[in-house]
């Protein structure tokens, strides 16, 4: 979630703000591990809390209740954003009706679509699983299709909308212009997540960390095509560093767990009053303004729901 804020802060610091190309380059290297960083940490403790069940049923139990809570939280999500779909939308209530439930269920409304590919990403993992095909020959499908993805978006990229046909058309009526879903990102890095525990965990990992997220600063700086095959390697490293650090929170962890998870689902709600209430670009121009308008509503509503919760824990579910 630091990573998502990061790179918000610094697109919305574009109102007249001149920002160093080397800084720029820093904050957007972090922001690209917002993506990875999500799939990775949800795969290594979704497959590492399966693997130390003792029978197939305890497994399958947990697997469907996971998807099934995330399904929840994702659904309940995608309709608050619903209003503002209908106050933006120009076309009939049916017409929006059917955008949304195209939306919903192939790519995900703004952030949601982290949600989307995980559950897509997970079930089709779980799917090779059960085929018998050993974790070494998924990650080999997921690297593969990650690859494509990458050629996928060049191609959407190069062409016009209207200049689309045949698969092109298909794929774009489908997923829109974009390959962030669960086929090409989402089971390619929650696989990378089973990787982790196979890290030896010495200081060695902190070096090649640091080394590597210097190198991908590089691409991102100079644009090479490469650096996007440099950051799947780069935000496993920074997982596994993480991971390492010896921080103890202890009896903080579920309120930063639940905190970190409401902002993450809340604060797209206000950056969409900005498209549905002109009025508020007004009183919040771009840059610093609107970015403490987004961070401090958001942490706002999010405690309040904490603190909500900790009274009835029924409204919990909204995010657990």
């Amino acid at each position: 979630m630091c990573f998502r804020f990061c790179g918000y802060s610094y697109s919305c610091g574009g109102g007249g703000t001149v920002v160093h190309p080397i800084l720029a380059s820093i904050v957007n290297s972090f922001d690209s591990l917002a993506v990875p960083f999500f799939f990775i940490v949800a795969g290594y403790f979704f497959f590492n809390r399966i693997e130390k069940l003792e029978n197939e049923a305890q497994k399958k139990e947990y697997a469907i209740s996971y998807l099934l809570k995330t399904l929840k939280i994702y659904f309940v999500w995608s309709v608050v954003l619903l209003p503002s779909r209908l106050i933006l939308s120009k076309s009939s209530m049916l017409g929006v009706l059917l955008k949304w439930f195209r939306t919903v269920f192939f790519i995900g409304d703004a952030q949601l679509w982290y949600l989307n590919a995980l559950l897509i990403g997970l079930i089709l993992i779980l799917i090779l699983k059960k085929s018998k095909i050993n974790d070494t020959w998924i990650m080999l499908i997921g690297v593969v299709f990650f690859i494509a993805g990458i050629f996928v978006q060049k191609q959407l990229d190069v062409a016009s909308v209207n200049g689309y046909a045949g698969f092109w058309k298909l794929y774009y009526m489908i997923w829109g212009k974009t390959i962030k879903n669960g086929v090409f990102m989402g089971m390619f890095y929650c696989m990378l997540g089973t990787l982790i525990q196979k890290i030896p965990q010495t200081k060695t990992v902190f070096i090649c960390t640091i080394s590597a997220f210097i190198l991908y600063v590089v691409g991102v700086y100079f644009q090479y095509e490469w650096r996007k095959l440099l950051l799947p390697v780069v935000s496993v490293l920074v997982v596994e560093s993480v991971i390492m650090l010896p921080l103890h929170i202890g009896s903080l962890g579920k309120w930063f767990r639940s905190m970190s998870t409401l902002l993450f689902l809340c604060h797209y709600i206000f950056v969409r009053a900005f498209e549905c209430f002109p009025t508020l670009a007004v009183c919040f121009p771009e840059g610093i303004h609107k970015f403490m308008f987004v961070g401090v509503s958001a942490f706002l509503l999010s405690a309040l729901l904490v603190w909500a919760g900790n009274k009835n824990k029924r409204i919990r579910w909204l995010w657990q």
